[in-house]
């Protein structure tokens, strides 16, 4: 005999507990680092809590017999569930957190990277702190009663405005940053004449040159755009990088008079100072907030503009789930909430490129003659006519370093500070054979061997080999000589070579942010280069660049190198560039401070041949056959490559951009089916620039 079916009843609680008399169950995201259980579940709302919880706020509940937080999406009448449902524990804020353009924007990223939208939500919503939102709360209600009084808002909490000095270190840096931004300010007062079009929010891409603030114009272009956004009465997002941008950049906006009071969203953060800042931001306390990649999901109230500064940067790619990399969660901002969008670099990624020729993004990058003029004069070693082009320092760049370091010079605009960049820290990084020229290799494992010193200890990095000796695999001979000297045998040769000449050394831990324009050397590695007030006067770009044999190796050679020459005064201020660098590409490049033909002519090979961006590609890691499982199930995907290591594969596939969404979510499906089967698990990572 069939059994009854079950009565509705109506909602009821566990427990019998009374529940609220409008819409009782609520709809709750679970925060669940498992993905299948990361979906929303049914909760009644205790009678309590009915005017508390509202769509958006954090709640704890009870799941799996363990309290754990969530979000209320939406409360509703009646539940799907038969039976009776577990109640709200808590309401861990009244503060509406994820609001409906949050929540837009994080189930747009979700699709996008195969992710779920706990994790988007877990990356873009940084963890409440008690005290932070009360001191917020209070200045809320204070604002509130300003307004009603007077009429007039009133900036009352200014305690997580974040300014040059609370972002750098303390003593003379500290001092040296401000006057930098200081600089940059007063420049960029007279530096351009026409206005950002803020009202008609245009989508900009802008690639710098050095010109009247060499290495900080990506500031005065953004000043003016955000000047022209504040006016129109809308709000400004920055995106930067890094801390030693965040540090700058506050420094300028100390120092502009017309940027009122700005939040800061970074890492480097207490997570007090973090909470408070997220949440002036989120009711309107300020309407210029800038920060690192978390901060491209901040939420702001009447949002114009984002700016995103070198978008190329590895430090934009999150390394936690669903791998997100800010420039994109940029663009899918800008298309949900049809803000302008300007991208502002001293390169041009090949994402850029393509949303320009495409006519998506409109190029605001100097013309020919303009650029020439911003930019520093540039030497290229000449093997014909000097003898000494092959050694580590050639005679030409003794010269050029030391007409900019000379005392007493009459012409001052050719005399400062001369910036040595160095590829990799250590004394010899790589080093050769010195009878034979062989590339010292390991004996366990043939990677490239380290050493110290020209007599030892020898070393290698993968496998953990040491051997205070050194013995040619080719020839027996145990003499070595250096083929790319790091920055500890760079600074040695300079102090023999310039006695009394001040020396800086930055990279690893110790990078400082900015240097006054004293007459100094400062060797850095790739990507330590301090910021220099006034510009360098020389730079000694040494070595090749080579991150790599990967597709996008001349990308990021092109990108390091114009980072550094970017920071040298132009050509009619005295600056000059020696590029150590045979690579024609780079040469090229630098050369003419012109990246954007460069990467437009890319473009055309990777058009041919089918690679990002014109397609988009996801790296699986995992087993064989579950990656083989994958890709069978989502149909669009097109294995290109496949690498084993032991039992784990790394597989490489492309889709059309056109079914992006489509193939996140049916990846996104597959990675939750899996979970709840207990099979092993595929990691997705969508559009890693490293995957090829």
């Amino acid at each position: 005999m069939d059994e009854p079916l079950p009565i509705d009843t109506g909602t009821s609680a566990v427990g019998q507990v009374p529940l609220a008399a409008e819409d009782p169950v609520a709809h709750v995201l679970i925060d669940h680092p498992v993905p299948h259980l990361a979906r929303a579940f049914d909760y009644a709302v205790p009678e309590k809590f009915a005017d508390t919880a509202r769509p958006g706020v954090r709640v704890r509940v009870r799941f799996a017999g363990r309290l754990r937080d969530g979000f209320l999406l939406e409360r509703v009448e009646k539940s799907d569930h038969i039976g009776p449902l577990a109640t709200i524990e808590r309401i861990t804020s009244p503060v509406v957190v994820l609001t409906p353009g949050l929540m837009s924007l994080a189930s747009a990223t979700a699709r996008r990277y195969a992710g779920t939208l706990s994790d988007v939500l877990r990356l873009a919503i940084p963890p409440r702190h008690a005290r932070a939102e009360k001191a917020v709360l209070k200045a809320e209600k204070t604002l509130q009663h300003n307004e009603g009084s007077s009429g007039a808002p009133s900036d009352s909490d200014n305690a997580s405005t974040v300014s040059a000095s609370s972002t750098a270190d303390q003593g003379p840096a500290e001092n040296t940053i401000d006057r930098l931004g200081a600089w940059v300010v007063r420049e960029s007062s007279h530096e351009r004449e026409d206005d950002f079009p803020a009202a008609e929010h245009p989508r900009m891409a802008l690639t710098c040159v050095p010109g009247p603030t060499p290495g900080l114009s990506w500031i005065t272009a953004g000043l003016e755009a955000a000047r022209a956004t504040l006016a129109a009465g809308e709000s400004v997002l920055w995106l930067v990088p890094d801390h030693r941008e965040l540090a700058v950049l506050s420094a300028a906006l100390d120092a502009s008079p017309d940027i009122p009071s700005y939040s800061v969203l970074s890492a480097d953060q207490s997570p007090e100072q973090r909470w408070k800042a997220w949440l002036r931001s989120l009711l309107g306390h300020t309407r210029v907030t800038i920060g690192t990649r978390a901060a491209a999901f901040a939420p702001i109230a009447g949002l114009g503009l984002i700016i995103c500064f070198d978008d190329s940067n590895p430090n934009y790619l999150d390394q936690h789930a669903p791998y997100p990399h800010a420039r994109e969660v940029c663009l899918l901002r800008s298309t949900i909430d049809a803000t302008g969008l300007l991208f502002v670099s001293t390169d041009r990624s090949a994402e850029i490129q393509r949303l320009v020729e495409v006519g998506w993004l409109r190029d605001a990058t100097p013309t020919g003659p303009e650029r020439r003029e911003g930019a520093p004069r540039v030497y290229v070693p000449d093997e014909e006519r000097d003898p000494f082009a092959w050694q580590r320092i050639p005679s030409r760049a003794w010269q050029l370093m030391r007409g900019a370091l000379r005392p007493g010079a009459k012409d001052t605009n050719a005399v400062g500070p001369v910036l040595v960049q160095v590829p990799r820290a250590g004394y010899y990084p790589v080093f050769a054979c010195a009878r034979c020229q062989e590339v010292a290799r390991c004996p366990q494992c043939s990677a490239t061997l380290t050493t110290q010193s020209e007599v030892g200890p020898f070393a290698c990095r993968s496998c953990g080999y040491h051997s205070d000796t050194f013995s040619c695999g080719r020839c027996r001979s145990n003499q070595v000589r250096s083929i790319v000297r790091g920055r500890g045998r760079t600074v040695e040769e300079l102090r023999k070579a310039m006695p009394g000449i001040e020396i800086l050394e930055s990279g690893g831990d110790d990078i400082p942010v900015a240097i006054d324009d004293s007459r100094r050397i400062v060797v850095a590695t790739t990507g330590a280069e301090p910021y220099a007030l006034g510009g360098y006067a020389c730079a000694i770009l040494l070595d090749s660049l080579w991150p790599g044999p990967w597709m996008r190796s001349t990308d990021e050679g092109v990108s390091r190198r114009l980072r550094a020459a970017v920071l040298v005064r132009s050509r009619t201020a005295g600056g000059v560039v020696y590029l150590g660098d045979t690579d024609e590409t780079i040469r090229n490049t630098v050369t003419t401070f012109d990246p954007v033909t460069t990467m437009s002519r890319a473009l055309g090979d990777r058009l041919d041949l089918g690679f990002p961006p014109y397609r988009r590609i996801v790296e699986l890691t995992g087993a064989g056959t579950d990656i083989d499982a994958v890709i069978a199930a989502v149909p669009d995907l097109t294995e290109l490559i496949r690498d084993s290591d032991g039992d784990e594969q790394k597989a490489v596939a492309a889709y059309p951009i056109a079914a992006g969404d489509t193939v996140g979510e049916a990846l996104a499906h597959q990675i939750a089916s899996r979970s709840a089967k207990k099979l092993p698990q595929v990691r997705v990572r969508i559009d890693d620039p490293r995957s090829l």
